[in-house]
């Protein structure tokens, strides 16, 4: 009781004077006698209990459940940032090379140039140049490593395709994982 431990410190140097065996084993009291010192030092408990563990362990786990995704959806997003961001760069280089040599393909004949294999080299992407000729051309990056199952293609005229594990577009990018419009 509160009231009664309060009321022994209080009182305790006085009743210490008249009653030393009294004050010098308690301090505080309970319904059914008087707790000594020892006994209220082994009533601190100094830890925690298994269920204040298992509580954090599950608020852990449920935090995991729902940031674990979140992350990796941001970490795909980025990756198809650079990937695109390198299409985009491919495009523009065989604009280039078609306004230096009024054709897309090499000396006129049916190659295409290998004007952006660096381009990819740091991104989650593979690179191929198809569809070559004199007016003609498709850039396709697919996806490697953690990013397959996407695929992102552009053309001459800029003509946008896409396809990720959950979706396609035949008119623009998707820039993520779960986008089903543009």
């Amino acid at each position: 009781m509160v009231h009664c431990y309060r009321f022994w410190l209080f009182f305790l140097p006085l009743v210490g004077r008249f009653w030393p065996s009294i004050a010098a084993g308690s301090t505080a009291c309970r319904g059914d006698g008087i707790l000594t010192m020892k006994e209220k030092k082994m009533r601190k408990q100094s830890g925690v209990t298994l269920l204040e563990l298992m509580i954090v362990v599950a608020i852990v786990g449920i935090l995991a459940a729902v940031a674990v995704p979140a992350y990796t959806d941001h970490i795909s997003r980025g990756r198809i940032a650079r990937g695109v961001e390198a299409l985009m760069e491919a495009k523009v280089r065989m604009e280039q090379y078609y306004n230096s040599n009024r054709t897309y393909t090499v000396a006129g004949g049916t190659t295409c140039p290998s004007l952006f294999a660096a381009l990819f080299s740091d991104t989650d992407f593979d690179v191929a140049l198809s569809s070559c000729s004199t007016t003609t051309f498709t850039i396709t990056a697919t996806g490697k490593s953690g990013m397959s199952g996407y695929s992102y293609t552009i053309n001459q005229n800029g003509v946008k395709t896409s396809s990720t594990p959950t979706a396609s577009s035949s008119t623009c990018w998707l820039m993520s994982k779960g986008a089903t419009t543009c």
